[in-house]
């Protein structure tokens, strides 16, 4: 089965739950993505222990050179991180059983990329380190 990755741009108001387009809710991982003044959210659900995307999580973060860890929580699976222009907040939180819910906070400063696309990257890599196989769709 492949993960849906759903990007909503926009939700004005929310009246229960409804299947998106091109998949039932029970294979598709929701990705709310919000811009804000300061950094971009995105909210993600992954089919995987909180602990483990976690990890994932730690294992990029400390692959890649240049990246300043500013706040590390790990007892809150919590972590802030600077690389260069970028700064990147990731928490995980338990969602059930073998599920997460994954919020990336992100501001590409000027590097002329988006937060959305930077928080995006983070997820995409995130799925592939934890052998989720993923599909970015946008509505």
């Amino acid at each position: 089965m492949t993960l849906r990755v759903v990007i909503i741009l926009a939700i004005s108001g929310i009246a229960g739950c409804t299947a998106l387009p091109g998949g039932e809710v029970s294979d598709a991982a929701l990705v709310v993505y919000t811009e804000g003044s300061r950094h971009d959210t995105l909210a993600a659900t992954v089919p995987a222990d909180a602990a483990i995307v976690y990890a994932s999580f730690a294992r990029i973060i400390e692959a890649e050179e240049g990246v300043e860890i500013i706040h590390r929580k790990d007892n809150a699976m919590m972590m802030e991180v600077k690389q260069g222009e970028y700064s990147i907040t990731s928490q995980v939180t338990r969602f059930g059983e073998s599920k997460s819910l994954l919020y990336i906070w992100a501001d590409a400063g000027d590097s002329g990329r988006t937060g959305r696309d930077l928080a995006t990257a983070v997820v995409e890599r995130i799925c592939e380190e934890v052998g989720v196989p993923y599909e970015v769709v946008e509505y």
